[in-house]
This record gives C-alpha cells, sequence and structure tokens, in this order.
C-alpha cells in the first residue's frame, strides 16, 4: 500500500507490503528473478506460471521488440490479456511497452489493479504517455523502470518511483532528493539528449498532464535555462492570469522587473510609487522572464532570481508580448504608458496596440517620470488596497470571496474586515475562520471531527483544481480550519492512505460545532 507525503512531479513517501515498508523513491536490487525493494522481496516467475509463493507475484504482461510489426503485438496483447483476467488481485504488473501508441492504450484500458508497474520504451513520447496513462489510473501503484543515473531527476519529475541499484544510480538518487528543484533538473538533463528530449517532452507537450502534480510554491525559484521558460509553474502561473486576473483601469503603466522582490521593495520601484500620483486608478504591470507579465497586486507571490544580461529571446519576448496582449484585450480601448529599459521595448513593439508614451531611460530620473506619469493625475482614484486583496483572492481561490465592502488596516500586517475580521496580509493572505466559510472553490470536505492533519481516508471531497503546497480551507458543515494540501485535490478522494492536508490553524469553535 502507497502513503505519500508530498508531490511536485515526483512523489515521496512509503510502501508498506505484508507489515514490511520501504521509502519511495528508491533503487530496486535484482538477483535474477527476485527484486528488493528495502526490505520487501518480489519475485518475478516466468510467464504463465501462476503458483508462485511469494511476498508479492508478477507476472510479465508485455515485451515486444521495439521492431515487431503492429499485427503481431496486437495478438501478443491480446493472449496476454486474457491471460490476465484469469489471474486474482494479489500480483503485480510489469508492464512492457511498445513505440504504438493506439495499441498502448487499447490493453492499458484493460489492465486490473496492481501494486507495481514496470515500465520500458525505447521512444520519449511513448514513455512519458504511458507514465502518465498508467498514474491516471492506478495512482496507488508504483512504476519501476531501468535507467542510466543522469535520466533519474527527469523519470522522477515524470512520476517514476522506482530505479535499478547501481552505485551510480544510487548517488544519482541521492544528490536529487538532496536538491529536488527544477533548476537541478534542468542542469541534469543537459548531459544527454535524451534526457534534454524528455524534458522539453515533458514541458512543452505534458503540460497538462504534468501540472496536475506540480507544487505551488512561495520559496524563492532561479530560472537560469531556457527551459525554464515553460517549466509547469511558469506556465500555470501565465494561465492564471489570463484566466483570473481583470485589469482594474484601462489606463496601463508598463515598469520593468527589479532583482530584489517584492518589486515595490526596490530603489527603482520605490522612485516610481514616489512619481505616479496616490491612488491613481491605473493598472501597472511589471515585465520579466519568464513568467512575462506580472500585475501588481500579486507581486508577493512571486520570488524568483535570473540571470540579467539584457538580452531578450525570441521566445520570451514572445511569451511576454502574447500575455500582454490578453491582458489589454480584457479592457476597451486601453491607454498604455511604459517605463522600460531598452531591451523590453521590443515587447511594446509586438503588441496591437500602440503605446502612448515610452521612456527608454537608464539611469532612472525624476524628469523622466515626471513627464510621464504627470498625464495620470487626471485619472479617477481608487484604493490600490482593496485591487490588491481582490485579485489576490481571484488568484488563489479563483474567486473574490471579499463582500462590499471591506476595511483594511496596519502599515506592515493589513487587516481585512467586514462586519468581522476575514483575513491578514502580510506578503501573502491568511483567512480568519470567517473568512474560511467565505469560499466555496478551494475546500477540502470531511466526515469528523478536526483535531490533527487531515489523511486521505477521511477525505469525503476535494476541489479538483488544488494543487499540493496550495492554501485550502477544511470544511465539515461549515470551516473547521486552514491547512496547505500535500496531493493534488483529485488523488485525495484516491488515496488509501497517507496526510490530504498538513493543518495549519484550526477553528475550535467550529469544530465543536459538529460533535
Amino acid at each position: 500500500m502507497l502513503s505519500l507525503s508530498f508531490m511536485d512531479g515526483y512523489r515521496t513517501g512509503t510502501f508498506t507490503w505484508n507489515g514490511k515498508t520501504a521509502p519511495v523513491p528508491n533503487l530496486v536490487t535484482i538477483q535474477g528473478d527476485i527484486l528488493h525493494l528495502g526490505d520487501i522481496t518480489i519475485e518475478r516467475p516466468t510467464l504463465y506460471q501462476k503458483e508462485v509463493e511469494t511476498d508479492l507475484k508478477t507476472v510479465s504482461l508485455l515485451r515486444i521488440p521495439y521492431t515487431a510489426p503492429k499485427d503481431i503485438a496486437v495478438t501478443f496483447t491480446k493472449k496476454n490479456l486474457e491471460f490476465l483476467e484469469s489471474l486474482d488481485k494479489t500480483h503485480a504488473c510489469p508492464v512492457y511497452i511498445t513505440k504504438y501508441r493506439k495499441l498502448t492504450k487499447k490493453f492499458l484500458s484493460h489492465l486490473p489493479y496492481y501494486h507495481l508497474f514496470f515500465v520500458f520504451c525505447p521512444e520519449e513520447r511513448q514513455l512519458l504517455y504511458t507514465i502518465f496513462d498508467i498514474k491516471k489510473r492506478y495512482p496507488q501503484s508504483l512504476l519501476f523502470t531501468e535507467s542510466n543515473p543522469e535520466e533519474i531527476p527527469i523519470l522522477s519529475n515524470a512520476g517514476v518511483d522506482l530505479f535499478n541499484y547501481t552505485r551510480e544510480n544510487e548517488k544519482a538518487l541521492q544528490n536529487f532528493l538532496k536538491t529536488p528543484t527544477k533548476e537541478y533538473l534542468e542542469k541534469e538533463c543537459n548531459t544527454t539528449v535524451k534526457t534534454k528530449r524528455l524534458l522539453r517532452l515533458l514541458y512543452r507537450e505534458f503540460y497538462a498532464e504534468n501540472e496536475k502534480y506540480t507544487a505551488f510554491k512561495r520559496r524563492k525559484e532561479l530560472y537560469i535555462s531556457g527551459d525554464s521558460l515553460y517549466r509547469p509553474e511558469v506556465e500555470r502561473f501565465r494561465q492564471k492570469i489570463r484566466e483570473r486576473y481583470t485589469p482594474p483601469s484601462s489606463t496601463f503603466v508598463l515598469l520593468p522587473c527589479s532583482a530584489k522582490k517584492p518589486y515595490s521593495a526596490s530603489k527603482s520601484h520605490k522612485l516610481f510609487k514616489t512619481a505616479i500620483p496616490k491612488n491613481a486608478h491605473i493598472t501597472e504591470l511589471i515585465l520579466t522572464s519568464p513568467l512575462g507579465v506580472v500585475p501588481r497586486e500579486l507581486e508577493d507571490y512571486v520570488n524568483y532570481d535570473i540571470p540579467v544580461t539584457g538580452h531578450w529571446s525570441y521566445e520570451e519576448t514572445t511569451e511576454a508580448a502574447l500575455l500582454m496582449q490578453d491582458i489589454l484585450e480584457k479592457v476597451k480601448d486601453p491607454i498604455i504608458y511604459a517605463h522600460l529599459p531598452p531591451e523590453y521595448v521590443k515587447i511594446c513593439q509586438a503588441l496591437p496596440f500602440p503605446v502612448l508614451n515610452t521612456v527608454v531611460d537608464t539611469p532612472l530620473s525624476k524628469k523622466s517620470l515626471h513627464n510621464l506619469f504627470q498625464h495620470l493625475q487626471n485619472t479617477e482614484k481608487s484604493p490600490f488596497l482593496e485591487q490588491k486583496m481582490r485579485a489576490v483572492s481571484h488568484f488563489l481561490f479563483d474567486e473574490d470571496i471579499f463582500p462590499q465592502p471591506i476595511k483594511i488596516k496596519g502599515r506592515k500586517t493589513k487587516t481585512i474586515t467586514a462586519d468581522t475580521i476575514l483575513a491578514k496580509y502580510d506578503q501573502g493572505l491568511t483567512l480568519t475562520e470567517a473568512g474560511a466559510n467565505l469560499v466555496t472553490t478551494y475546500t477540502v470536505c470531511i466526515d469528523f471531527n478536526l483535531k490533527g492533519d487531515v489523511f486521505c481516508p477521511g477525505v469525503v471531497k476535494a476541489h479538483s483544481g488544488i494543487r499540493p503546497g496550495e492554501q485550502i480551507v477544511i470544511k465539515r458543515d461549515s470551516a473547521v480550519g486552514i491547512g496547505r494540501a500535500l496531493l493534488p485535490g483529485f488523488l485525495m478522494t484516491e488515496m488509501k492512505r497517507g496526510i490530504a492536508v498538513k493543518v495549519k490553524k484550526r477553528f475550535v469553535n467550529a469544530g465543536e460545532s459538529q460533535h
């Protein structure tokens, strides 16, 4: 039985069988037909041998040469599927995949539940397709494949749990688990053609499948390669801006990013702030790579570093311009002002909208800022903090949870109130019980009295959009707590063991009311 503790493409947890436990991800030692996963013994009998007394039975489903004609492969598959139907559910099933995608769909759709899958495929697209297909159908099963050391980071991020033991693989797995970051993954994938191809396919062609298992992170991210532009986290951020962000004004001010985060804490953006009329009704957008565009209201939810050289690639410019265009198209007749360094100007040139006043000025000067922002004196004034809180709510929960009107007080830590305190904000939103009860989307429903963390068997329903690392609300009849998701929402009801939500705060009164 698999119990997961966290997921970010790769999965960490434990696998228990007959009272014996082994950590995941892990290495499998193979001695002939005997496989050892820690203290767990797995015996691989010959094909069609049914009666074998082992801890975990296995039987080969399919082992077809990659060059086999399709008609022979279909016949072989059909024969093995008929044999599989006669087996009980205690067997584990090694799967050897051929190049035929249509054939793969056919026999995967007939597979019963097993605890362990062996995956081999020489073609990278087919390999990724097969891994995600098995993960979707059998989330509690382990995936094993033989690999070289340099392949372990990319295959782990695709969802493979077990690898063949060698000293080199042991070292590679230890190094990956010490720093299981995307920047480490991208660095390691530069070592061979195969790993680089797998990375590009994983990022660009399997985004929808990969993003589901990718965590939402607040720690600092390093974007140091061209592949970073297409990380699932980066694509997801751009998608959220497209789907959830609404510009508060049709008057736009475009500004460059800064090395210091959040941007408003940097010297350059402090200067911008003093030059822009207070409470001017504008939409501030920061242009940056690889995210493309960051609205001022959401700057606290980006923390990254990039090698700044003044050179933008065609892909960086294109992605930023496309996102910018999608934002501008949400309003009628946008008015655009820009204060940008030379390398950013080509983004503006790619827009199908005129930019009224583009100041290309390095270093910054008060004169240039005055000339640019004096036109904003006549814009309608609007409370920025309220705009920010509503934008953050949309970004996190895909809904504006705050009623009309709200009051926001405080200097460093903001308190958001209506009739009662709904949330506090200090470079991140933390809900109170009253605020949690306003959330209808990112919720996990339970049917027991909340005393500690939420385990998967206790989850009755969970929002499918929840991703690992995101803040969610735990509800019974009403909100009983808030916490951090450790698994995607769609997996919380499918897993039989493990923690689904790490509880951050329990609402005592609400919990007691459920007795």
